[in-house]
């Protein structure tokens, strides 16, 4: 039951990411289905396979998190 959990925590998290127009509220959403993605993965028995992807996606979603910030913060990003 716990791994069922966990998925439902990941399609919630994919849909926070498809359904928020805030990029803080969508990176959010990406880190919170990468850690179910990850635990799910841990529960099934592959704990390495977990913790490399979970810092791949981690290292992916700051890239994403700045680059949404950038792009808010300039008042006029089509000029």
């Amino acid at each position: 039951i716990v791994i069922i959990l966990f998925n439902l925590g990941l399609v919630v998290g994919f849909l926070a990411v498809a359904s928020n127009p805030s990029p803080y509220y969508a990176a959010l959403g990406l880190v919170s289905s990468a850690g179910a993605g990850c635990i799910v993965l841990m529960f099934e028995g592959v704990s390495f396979l977990s913790l490399v992807l979970f810092i791949v996606y981690l290292g992916g979603i700051i890239v994403v998190f700045a680059y949404s910030a950038a792009l808010v913060a300039e008042p006029y990003p089509q000029a």
